[in-house]
């Protein structure tokens, strides 16, 4: 094997030198300051190795030395053809730069001090001996679907960190806050089912769950001991429907342990497709995923929540049948469905099983010129809270209107139109301006009902005909 020893002079001047493969058996390689190319394979066999300035490795790279974390130094692995990292010893570096649209194979672990860019290509660490460890204070950048972790991904440290992993298809991400984490936290996503269990109340929520995701699933195993919370993403991918309730609140972080799924919290920020569920702190550990209770065992059980206008004002009204320490409402109003401000606040009844009605009147809701939407955030006396779907209000002059719930709606759901002027005919329209073929039903209150039953994804226009005009309300069918 060729040793080769690269001097200070050349590197802390800022040069360059390459080498055509690299191996070092009993020798030194030492980069100061500079650049070395390695168009090729490196291979560390004993002797030392430092990196002190840029290591660009295009072929394999195989370590089989002990080294010690470093706090300077930049490997970038930029093949045009997979890369494997093997060896016998993991590899150090403060810097990593994935930089391979063939990809990279982690044989062996890596352990970043610094920072982890990925600017092109798949980390293959699905070697269970092998992971991409990060450091206690380390980042991460540039994660997306094409540049991610299919496999083990370690963090050292406490703290709040995204893990960058997925399937080699769609970055899957899952956030892990943690107060304890001796001896660092490992990671991976599955695309599949993490097994079948008993609905237990033995976790931290003794709220027992209906259902899981049986298509998705994060491992999460401490290589020591670690207590914190865990923050699933849910979107669109792998993500079935697993309740038929209406409320994203009852989405919960379900826990595989001991042959049960255990619900750990249900703190949730989101829609029915796409949000974030929190888990209490919790120090035990396996497989999570997307869990959901039973409505019925909510905090506050809410049987309706609608807007309407009454003159100039719009007065937002709802009902509850249950409630369990609940603290206070608080409304909210936006203008884009999106960003919401706390404009009220209603006092709960706090503990109850007789049903409840609660009203707001937003006197602001005609100077808003524009549909508005509000929501309904219902605080527990511990802090907790749980929010409703958007409904929308649309002023359309004095006497004018029509609300519409839940805006936005679910696919093979119904929505109900609301409106204080009698309607001849709902009808729903898509962006080309062809009406959809839809089912309607007159409730006794005079609002009508629009079954969504056939119709895609998009944004819609449901048009009320009244004897004062055409309404037109847009509708999101998500």
């Amino acid at each position: 094997m060729k040793t080769i020893y690269f001097l200070a002079v050349l590197a802390g001047l800022g040069g360059n030198a390459a080498a055509q493969g690299l191996s070092s058996a009993g020798g030194a390689v030492i980069v100061k300051g500079g650049i070395l190319q390695v168009k090729g394979d490196l291979q560390l066999d004993g002797g030392s190795f430092t990196n002190n300035g840029n290591l660009f490795v295009s072929g394999n790279l195989v370590n089989n030395q002990a080294m010690a974390e470093t706090d300077t130094g930049a490997l970038t692995l930029d093949g045009v053809v997979p890369q494997t990292v093997s060896g016998t010893q993991t590899f150090f570096t403060r810097y990593l730069t994935i930089n391979n649209p063939a990809g990279i194979v982690l044989d062996n672990s890596i352990r970043v001090g610094g920072m982890v860019t990925f600017s092109n290509g798949i980390v293959d660490a699905t070697n269970d001996i092998a992971a991409l460890v990060i450091g206690d204070t380390a980042s991460v950048a540039g994660v997306s679907d094409a540049r991610h972790v299919n496999g083990y991904v370690v963090k050292t440290g406490m703290g709040s960190f995204v893990y960058p992993v997925g399937d080699g298809i769609r970055y899957q991400p899952i956030t892990v806050d943690l107060t304890d984490n001796s001896a660092g936290m490992s990671v991976r996503y599955f695309a599949g089912d993490a097994g079948t269990g008993t609905f237990a109340t033995s976790g931290a929520s003794p709220i027992a769950l209906e259902a899981y995701n049986n298509e998705e699933y994060w491992d999460l195993a401490p290589k020591g001991t670690a207590t914190g919370k865990v923050i699933i993403t849910y979107d669109d991918y792998k993500n079935p429907s697993i309740t038929v309730s209406e409320n994203p609140n009852v989405f919960s972080i379900a826990h595989l342990t001991g042959g049960n799924w255990l619900n750990e919290g249900h703190n949730v920020t989101g829609t029915l497709t796409a949000g974030s569920v929190t888990s209490e702190v919790i120090s035990a550990w396996s497989p999570f995923t997307l869990g959901a209770i039973p409505e019925a065992a909510l905090p506050v059980t809410l049987i309706s929540f609608n807007a309407r206008a009454v003159e100039n004002n719009a007065l937002i009204e709802w009902q509850t049948t249950s409630e369990d320490n609940a603290s206070h409402f608080e409304i909210e109003r936006s203008l884009d469905a999106r960003v919401f401000q706390k404009i009220g606040t209603v006092d709960a009844a706090g503990n109850s099983n007789a049903l409840q009605k609660y009203n707001f009147t937003d006197r602001a809701f005609d100077n808003q010129g524009q549909t508005v939407y509000y929501r309904l955030r219902s605080v527990d006396l511990d802090g907790t809270f749980s929010l409703t779907r958007a409904i929308s209000l649309q002023p359309r002059g004095a006497g004018r209107f029509a609300g519409v719930y839940p805006n936005p709606a679910r696919r093979t759901s119904t929505v109900t139109v609301s409106s204080g002027i009698p309607a001849g005919e709902v009808s729903l329209w898509d962006m080309l301006g062809r009406k959809m073929p839809v089912r309607t039903s007159s409730l006794s209150d005079g609002s009508v009902q629009v079954s969504l039953d056939g119709i895609t994804s998009g944004l819609y226009l449901l048009k009320l005909t009244t004897n004062q005009g055409v309404v037109n309300h847009k509708l999101v069918v998500e």
